[in-house]
């Protein structure tokens, strides 16, 4: 199987009529509440790509891994191939090589998949990445101990909260961003790049606005799950799928608040 990537709205009713909001000047929030409404079967999909569930799936188990005594052998056995003593760079680096074999098992990449793994890597980076100084400069015990807190219902919910944002904003991009840079210019939308550019500022913060719906249940979810059985890969797919669920209803909801 080669590359597969999600369909297209350019033909639909629904498309249509996020371009006329786009043309209309409608808000941040009425754009991105018709987008993801015209893209919910692909948003739906996207829970079921074994690339994301095999993405956040890791999520749920470094920082599991980094409060056991062998932190590298743990990761070892979550397919990661990495030092004795490894830092948060290489462990990020490590888990991105581990989705790339995994997608090359099951026969193929996709554009979601592709998404997710970015958004997996950023969001660990970012999140476990501010209790350490100096990314360049990483004393490994400390990168240990930053992973390790991400174990508790509290820290993990920040960081499932950061990475559905990430996700459901390239969501949105991957199908707003061509359309975007065609309302640039003399009597269009963004009359310059500067306002394009914070319309698309202002639609990364209303991601992460919406995303707080994510942080409110993710925490218990994960403590629960770790301590009755531990989470696999079926069981973080079953949370994409209802957290996607979440993020539809918030945008909605978030298009009605500002009306």
């Amino acid at each position: 199987m080669g590359h597969q990537h999600l369909g297209t709205l350019s033909r639909s009713r629904k498309w249509r009529e996020i371009i006329e909001l786009i043309d209309g000047g409608a808000n941040v929030q009425e754009v991105a509440a018709a987008t993801s409404a015209a893209a919910e079967q692909q948003m739906m999909d996207t829970s079921d790509d074994p690339a994301l569930k095999h993405s956040f799936w890791l999520l749920t188990q470094i920082p599991i891994a980094a409060r056991k005594e062998d932190f590298a052998l743990e990761l070892r056995q979550l397919g990661f191939r990495i030092s004795d003593r490894p830092t948060l760079l290489e462990v990020a680096t490590a888990m991105s090589g581990a989705v790339d074999r995994f997608v090359a098992r099951k026969g193929g990449r996709t554009d979601v998949g592709e998404m997710a793994q970015l958004s997996a890597l950023e969001s660990l980076n970012a999140i476990a990445g501010r209790e350490l100084p100096d990314l360049f400069d990483q004393v490994v015990e400390k990168t240990k101990s930053a992973l390790g807190g991400l174990g508790t219902a509290r820290q993990f919910a920040v960081l499932a909260r950061d990475f559905f944002s990430r996700l459901t904003r390239r969501h949105l991009d991957y199908f707003l961003s061509r359309q975007l840079s065609q309302h640039v210019g003399f009597n269009s939308r963004f009359q310059t790049i500067r306002e394009h550019r914070q319309f698309d500022e202002a639609l990364d913060l209303h991601c992460r606005e919406a995303s707080r719906i994510i942080k409110e249940f993710s925490g218990e979810w994960f403590s629960k799950h770790t301590y009755e059985g531990g989470i696999t890969e079926t069981k973080a797919g079953n949370f994409a799928h209802v957290a996607f669920h979440k993020m539809r209803d918030e945008l909605r909801q978030r298009r009605s608040t500002h009306a």
